[in-house]
C-alpha cells in the first residue's frame, strides 16, 4: 500500500465538513433560541406584518413626495407672479402716468391676483386642498408632518409695493418649508426601503429553511465524516503494521 494513498480521502473530509458546518449554520439560523418550527412561523409572520407596515411607510412618503411637488410647483408659479406685481406696481406709482393708464394697471393686477388665488386653489392631491392645511404622514414606526400656509394674494395692493414684498417673503419661507418636508421623506423613504431588504433578507432565511431536511442533511454528513475518518484510520493502522513487519 502506498502512503500516499491516505490523501485520497482528505478532499472528501474536507468536502462533507464544509457540507456539514453549512447545515449547521442554516440549522441554527432557524432556530435560535430553539425555536420549534411553528415560533420560525409565527416570527416569519410577524416580519411579514412589518415588511406590509413598512411598505404602506414607503407608499404613504411617495404620497407626500408628490404633494409636496405640486406644492412647491405652485409656490414657483406664484413667485413668479409676485414679480410680475411687483412689476406693475412700480409702474403704477410713477407720477407721469395718467389716470387711465393707472387703470389699466390696476385691472392687470388684479386679474393677475385672481390668476394667483384660482393657482392656490386648484393645487390639491386626492381631492384635498394642499394650501392652508397641516398635514401628517405616517411612515412606519415615524412621521413626517408638513405645514402650508394659506398664501392668498388678496390683500396686495398695486398702491404698497411693501405688501407685494411680504407675500414673497411668505412664499419664500413655504418654498424652504416645502423643500425640507420633500428631504425629509425622501429620507425617510430610502431608510424604509434598506429596512425592507434587511427583513426581507432574514425572513426569507427562516422561512425558506426546511428543518427536517436540514437537520437530515447534517445527520447525513456527519455520518459520511464519520466513515471516511474510520476508513483513514483504519488505513493508517494498516500501513503501520505494514511497515512494522518489514522493519521486522
Amino acid at each position: 500500500m502506498k502512503v500516499d494513498s491516505l490523501s485520497s480521502f482528505l478532499p472528501q473530509m474536507n468536502t462533507e465538513s464544509s457540507k456539514r458546518d453549512k447545515t449547521l449554520e442554516k440549522i441554527a439560523s432557524a432556530q435560535q433560541l430553539n425555536m420549534e418550527d411553528s415560533a420560525s412561523r409565527l416570527l416569519a409572520s410577524m416580519m411579514q406584518s412589518d415588511l406590509s407596515g413598512m411598505s404602506e411607510g414607503v407608499s404613504n412618503a411617495t404620497d407626500g413626495i408628490s404633494m409636496m411637488q405640486i406644492a412647491d410647483g405652485t409656490i414657483s408659479s406664484l413667485s413668479d407672479q409676485t414679480q410680475i406685481l411687483n412689476d406693475l406696481s412700480v409702474r403704477y406709482n410713477n407720477a407721469a402716468l395718467s389716470d387711465s393708464q393707472k387703470q389699466s394697471l390696476k385691472s392687470e393686477f388684479s386679474r393677475t391676483v385672481e390668476s394667483m388665488q384660482q393657482s392656490i386653489d386648484n393645487a390639491s392631491f386626492n381631492g384635498k386642498g394642499l394650501f392652508g392645511n397641516n398635514t401628517t404622514f405616517s411612515l412606519g414606526n415615524s412621521t413626517v408632518s408638513s405645514s402650508i400656509p394659506e398664501l392668498s394674494p388678496s390683500s396686495l395692493s398695486i398702491e404698497n409695493q411693501d405688501t407685494i414684498m411680504a407675500y414673497r417673503d411668505s412664499l419664500t419661507q413655504a418654498g424652504s418649508d416645502v423643500g425640507s418636508t420633500t428631504n425629509s421623506l425622501i429620507s425617510a423613504s430610502y431608510t424604509l426601503l434598506d429596512q425592507i431588504s434587511a427583513v426581507s433578507a432574514a425572513k426569507s432565511q427562516i422561512a425558506d429553511t426546511d428543518i427536517a431536511k436540514a437537520t437530515s442533511d447534517f445527520q447525513q454528513s456527519n455520518l459520511k465524516l464519520d466513515i471516511a475518518q474510520i476508513t483513514m484510520a483504519h488505513q493508517s493502522n494498516m500501513l503501520q503494521q505494514n511497515v512494522t513487519r518489514l522493519l521486522g
